[in-house]
């Protein structure tokens, strides 16, 4: 069987199994790079302004069209307010995924307050230190997100049942998300909760079950090593908060229970050494994550990822390679992933 004919087949099948997991999440799945992705409250934490790109490339080694390799891109920004609204930040994103035969668009747009923890002033926003030691922050986003997903390109396939209704697939639905996000010294932490609205959407020619509640927790702390040197440690946890259906009938019960073993709980570790180099405008970093399923069914290891990045003066360049640890993993390379950053100051922290 060709290698096109088993991407497509893979594709039903996670398709029909997992009844089309919301992409959204892959958005998460890049914090490493820009913690905003996966906590509304740090837009506006630091005294900046930030624009951030990221492009994803997966699949690296497999031989097929072009339209089969998943490529994700995000574009970000974040800042804080000024000229008596000092507490405030903003942030949004936008993203665009194509993962095959489906294509996914969306984005965010949020509102944080900070509430500062030190007794000092919130003024000050023009100050040559931008970087606030304690503070507790909340914010509230607005999501929405948008789908198609055209069968057209593979009906000759004739693989799976779900798609005789024919034509393309699309629509769009809006959610909410909030987050909280804990600094205090050199240890930070954030807390949050996606997926606020309960949500059933209508894809590939059946219902799908309410999307789960998803709460995030990160945590770290920064180790100054002296020199500009910093070695940050850090985890992260993702799981899922089902929601009962009282609308569904059994099929439905059995299409959610499925649909939850999907991903229910993840487990990230991450080791991160930066350092601006004394006395010019250059620093680097290298950072390892390892992730690691724990559902119940499914407790194993899911992926390594190697990154690093420099900082010339403003700019930030950062590169990720993606090493998958999964029985998939036999067919593919790896993933890559480039991240490009501006930022209006100059932070103590790398990539946060």
């Amino acid at each position: 069987m060709k290698i096109k004919h088993i991407l497509v087949a893979l594709t039903m099948v996670l398709l029909s199994q997992t009844g089309l997991k919301a992409q959204e999440e892959i958005v998460y799945n890049q914090y490493y790079y820009n913690y905003y992705l996966a906590n509304p409250a740090v837009a506006g934490a630091e005294r900046c302004t930030h624009f951030m790109w990221t492009g994803y490339l997966g699949f690296s080694g497999v031989q097929g069209s072009k339209g089969e390799t998943p490529r994700f891109t995000t574009l970000s920004f974040r800042t804080r307010l000024r000229g008596g609204l000092e507490r405030l930040g903003i942030g949004a994103y936008a993203y665009i995924d194509q993962n095959g035969y489906s294509l996914r668009r969306g984005g965010q747009v949020s509102l944080g307050y900070h509430i500062p923890l030190s007794g000092g002033s919130t003024r000050g926003y023009m100050m040559k230190q931008r970087d606030i030691t304690r503070q507790l922050s909340f914010a509230l986003a607005c999501v929405v997100n948008g789908y198609s997903f055209d069968s057209k390109l593979f009906e000759q396939q004739a693989i799976d049942q779900v798609l005789e209704n024919g034509g393309e697939n699309k629509g769009y639905y809006f959610n909410a998300t909030f987050g909280t996000y804990f600094l205090f010294d050199n240890f930070f932490a954030g807390l949050t909760i996606a997926n606020l609205v309960p949500t059933k959407l209508e894809e590939m020619g059946r219902t799908e079950p309410i999307r789960p509640i998803n709460p995030f927790i990160f945590l770290g702390y920064d180790f100054q090593l002296g020199d500009g040197m910093q070695f940050e440690p850090g985890a992260m946890f993702k799981f899922n908060i089902d929601r009962d259906d009282e609308t569904s009938g059994e099929s439905d019960t059995e299409t959610n229970t499925n649909t939850s073993k999907g991903s229910q709980r993840q487990l990230d570790f991450h080791l991160k050494f930066m350092q601006d180099v004394p006395g010019q405008d250059f620093g680097y970093w290298v950072e390892l994550l390892y992730r690691h399923s724990l559902d119940t069914n499914n407790s194993q290891p899911l992926c390594l990822r190697p990154m690093g990045g420099i900082r010339i003066k403003k700019f930030n360049i950062g590169y990720t390679y993606g090493l998958l640890l999964t029985g998939w993993g036999r067919h593919t390379k790896g993933d890559h992933e480039l991240m490009l950053s501006y930022s209006f100051c100059k932070t103590q922290h790398f990539c946060r």
